[in-house]
């Protein structure tokens, strides 16, 4: 069982994102997310009609990003398991509400910010794919 947040459970998350009809269903995407879980960064790479690439980072490589999702490991834990209760995230729990509410997005550059609307419904539902992905919680 991965633990998030770790490699391990991101590469569990899209594996079973990229088989997931909906998640293909959506388009294309183009962009490198970051991920900050506290003191952590993740990186997910989005090619065409996948995740293509997982990876750990320091915060140097946040620059580089379209733009991170950052939140707490509590706020991330509250997320994952609404996520994990519901079969996906409810409507006060996407990644569009939590902006809203706590602006939970940063960006290096307004052309990555701009991303975030274009692709948000990728970024969710690779998150809410993992809803089947048993995880614990480091």
């Amino acid at each position: 069982m991965p633990t998030f947040p770790s490699v391990e459970w991101f590469e569990a998350v899209r594996s079973a994102a990229n088989d997931d009809r909906d998640f293909r269903s959506l388009g294309t995407c183009f962009a490198q997310v970051g991920v900050r879980v506290g003191g952590r960064v993740f990186l997910l790479d989005f090619e065409a009609f996948e995740c293509s690439g997982v990876s750990e980072a320091d915060d140097t490589a946040l620059h580089d990003v379209d733009f991170a999702l950052n939140m707490t490991p509590d706020e991330w834990r509250r997320l994952l398991n609404n996520i994990r209760d519901n079969g996906g995230a409810d409507s006060e729990n996407t990644f569009n509400t939590l902006e809203i509410e706590r602006g939970i997005i940063e960006s290096p550059n307004p052309y990555g910010q701009n991303n975030f609307p274009r692709y948000h419904l990728t970024i969710q539902r690779f998150f809410d794919v993992s809803s089947g992905v048993e995880t614990t919680f480091a």
